[in-house]
């Protein structure tokens, strides 16, 4: 029980609602491709509205005590008709693999774009269609590094909570957080250590302390479930 309601678990679940709300870049990608970008404003709220909402529903629904792993709420039926479970499952694993594909392929063509200049190739989207094509092994080696990488990783940390946390606290945290304010200073000329700009260096700190309470947690709960719960590249 102290195990669970420890102050590096609760940063680790902090660092889990990272990750949740990490998911809202993609607005950015969506105001993007709007033929009308003055509407972004109201598709925003809305967007925003629905999130927040759905997130709301899922805490009401888990009940007073909810596990560790939402999934585990789902109740078993007997031995051999759990087809709820089963259900829950396939869903959790579509949303992992389209969530997989759209960001390892985002992943895989901005890393094209660094190494296609050191092999002699034009880095620039106007010339992608016409120089890409003999990088197709290139781009297949890259492919298979990341998914090559994702697999270790999955692997080393095999608590799908304790991967979340780790993943909200080294990429959704900054990218949603702390990069906006430090662009955000850099383009009105604030310095990153100057108490100037009230917003932006209240955000810019907060990013800091909740990406280092994160992490902190994060790798403290995935050290735990090592000890307690299985080792990493473990099948049991």
């Amino acid at each position: 029980m102290n195990e669970t309601i420890s102050p590096l678990r609760k940063f680790a679940a902090l660092s889990s609602i990272g990750y949740a709300v990490g998911s809202q870049k993609l607005l950015l990608n969506i105001r993007h491709e709007m033929v009308n970008r003055n509407d972004s404003t109201k598709s925003l709220c809305i967007a925003l509205l629905v999130f927040g909402g759905a997130y709301i529903s899922v805490v009401q629904l888990s009940g007073p005590n909810p596990p560790s792993f939402l999934f585990d709420a789902i109740r078993r039926n007997g031995e051999n008709n759990n087809w709820n479970r089963r259900l829950g499952g396939f869903f959790l694993w579509v949303h992992v693999s389209v969530s997989y594909a759209i960001n390892s392929q985002a992943l895989c063509s901005s890393i094209n774009r660094l190494v296609t200049p050191m092999f002699g190739g034009v880095a620039n989207e106007q010339n992608s269609i016409n120089h890409n094509r003999p990088s197709s092994v290139r781009w297949g080696i890259l492919t298979l590094v990341v998914a090559m990488s994702s697999y270790l990783i999955a692997n080393a940390v095999p608590f799908f909570k304790d991967l979340v946390s780790l993943i909200g606290a080294l990429t959704s945290v900054p990218l949603t957080l702390l990069l906006p304010a430090i662009l955000y200073r850099k383009i009105t000329n604030q310095k990153l250590c100057e108490c100037t700009g009230f917003a932006s260096y209240s955000l810019l700190i907060f990013a800091l302390v909740f990406m280092i309470c994160g992490l902190v947690g994060a790798m403290s709960s995935i050290e735990l479930d090592w000890k307690h719960h299985g080792s990493p590249f473990a099948c049991d």
